[in-house]
């Protein structure tokens, strides 16, 4: 195996683990050890593809054995074990080599989420989940700062996720916002997989068959609505309150869409525009204007 094969390998490894890691932080409920294992294990990966690209000498540890030099100087079938025996620098070091041949500044936090990963590995330790975030982050900022030197584009590296880092590294992103537009995002695509290759008379057919009836909820009230996803005609299930002038109100408190598979529940529903309304139907009645009760 080649200079740039090697290369090629781990950049794809690393992007398995980096998807991995935001898989798991997206999903509900949260994976949030796994999110910061995989994302640890990426920017190792990423970081030994870097010093690859140079030469593959860089990979070598402080003490290489002769079979280490082998295969990392092209010899490998002159090695038993071949590359599967193959010790190399750690992270940390990896990241350290990096620094000093490319001059590449890691993250405040680079650090942490590297220590992170090894009491999570050695012995199931994590971290508190509001330092998660902030850990993910420095993860995604330092991959996207190493993927020009392989001449690789951030969008294409994370791929589905590219809206995702993107969040995690803007402050003013709030946690239950990034989720809601990740939720969203995978709805999306669902909804594309389901219908791929359908003509448009199938795809109503499928659309009108599948949101006949509503995803199950505990709340025995259902309004229709339209999904913020896949667009598709879905319901809203919540419950109703005597408003101050004799009117009802709905209270929206689960939304699901039988299409897509989006849920959406509390503050999501704020973030799709499903908000507390009137059910009366007369036309000086303003949507708008809200009544002051408890929506608990």
């Amino acid at each position: 195996m080649n200079q740039n094969e090697i290369r090629d390998e781990l950049v794809r490894s690393a992007q398995r683990w980096a998807r991995t890691a935001l898989d798991a932080y997206v999903q509900d409920p949260v994976d949030q050890d796994f999110a910061v294992h995989h994302m640890a294990v990426a920017v190792e990966h990423l970081a030994k593809a870097c010093l690859a690209s140079i030469t593959l000498t860089l990979l070598a540890n402080d003490k290489p054995s002769v079979e280490d030099l082998l295969v990392l100087g092209g010899q490998e079938d002159r090695i038993e074990k071949g590359r599967a025996g193959l010790r190399t620098v750690g992270g940390a070091e990896a990241v350290t080599r990096l620094g000093k041949v490319q001059n590449v500044k890691p993250p405040a936090q680079l650090a942490a989420l590297r220590d992170a990963r090894n009491g999570i590995t050695h012995m199931g330790w994590g971290r508190a989940s509001s330092e998660c975030r902030e850990l993910l982050a420095a993860g995604v900022t330092y991959i996207d700062s190493l993927l020009p030197a392989l001449e690789k584009e951030s969008r294409w590296f994370w791929e589905k996720h590219y809206e995702t880092c993107k969040n995690l590294v803007e402050k003013a992103t709030t946690e239950l916002k990034l989720r809601y537009e990740a939720k969203i995002r995978r709805a999306k695509e669902t909804f594309a997989q389901l219908t791929d290759r359908m003509s448009d008379s199938e795809k109503a057919a499928v659309v009108a068959g599948l949101s006949a009836a509503p995803l199950p909820s505990r709340w025995f009230l259902h309004v229709p609505t339209q999904c913020p996803a896949c667009e598709s005609p879905a319901l809203a299930s919540g419950r109703d309150k005597d408003g101050e002038y004799g009117d009802i109100w709905f209270l929206p408190r689960f939304f699901g869409c039988r299409v897509c598979k989006l849920a959406l529940t509390g503050p999501e529903l704020e973030f799709a525009g499903m908000k507390a309304h009137s059910l009366r139907t007369e036309e000086e009645v303003d949507d708008d204007w809200e009544p002051d009760f408890d929506l608990m």
